[in-house]
């Protein structure tokens, strides 16, 4: 997706680069790739996995709210289910627009505090109960995760918010031009029927759908 539009060479930025599938990826086409992630056995993990490829990449330990790099450094910044896990997703959407080149691009997701299927704990209805009523339910159903070296992960922690405050959130950031990811595919797909489609994702979108995927622009 991203081999669509940057040029090669680029330099790429993967906040929370995990086990290094993203990095590896836009190593092998060509990009020059940087991440960050918290957990250094992931990190060991992603750098044997580029040596046996014979790639290279800068991954750095470092969390998304004090990012190590210069200003207008990247041209292309991925922040994947993230935004959830960190201390401060503003906060983290500051850096992310800091770092990012003028006419840069983002990809950013944040989790529906009302969507239907929980990704992180795999049910349904979890997120359309109180926040009070869901860590016995977790506790009983022995489900229960918890706070530690990967960021927030218990449910009453992590960082869930509405379409309206994510939105929000990118704004207080910086960012004035975004677009809902989902929404350019549907114009993309359906294009004169699009308008019907649209119409109808508007409708489920703030209960149904797990997560909000963004493309932004500095």
């Amino acid at each position: 997706y991203c081999a669509t539009y940057l040029d090669k060479g680029a330099d790429v930025l993967d906040i929370g680069a995990g086990r290094g599938a993203f990095l590896i990826e836009m190593a092998e086409r060509g990009f020059h790739a940087s991440g960050i992630e918290v957990n250094t056995a992931y990190i060991e993990e992603a750098r044997e996995k580029a040596e046996e490829k014979g790639i290279s990449f800068d991954l750095r330990v470092g969390k998304a709210e004090k990012l190590p790099y210069p200003d207008g450094q990247f041209d292309f910044v991925n922040a994947s289910e993230v935004t959830e896990h960190v201390e401060d997703p503003l906060s983290m959407c500051r850096e992310l627009y800091r770092v990012l080149k003028k006419g840069g691009s983002a990809y950013i997701s944040f989790h529906n505090r009302w969507g239907a299927y929980d990704y992180h704990y795999h049910m349904y209805g979890i997120n359309w109960m109180p926040r009070s009523w869901t860590e016995p339910i977790l506790c009983f159903l022995h489900k229960q995760k918890e706070d530690g070296i990967a960021g927030r992960q218990k449910l009453s922690t992590m960082h869930y918010v509405t379409y309206s405050g994510a939105k929000r959130i990118l704004q207080q950031a910086g960012f004035y031009i975004f677009e809902d990811s989902r929404e350019m595919k549907i114009k993309k797909k359906f294009g004169f029927w699009s308008f019907s489609f649209l119409l109808l994702y508007r409708c489920i979108r703030p209960w149904y759908f797990n997560s909000f995927h963004f493309f932004l622009k500095k």
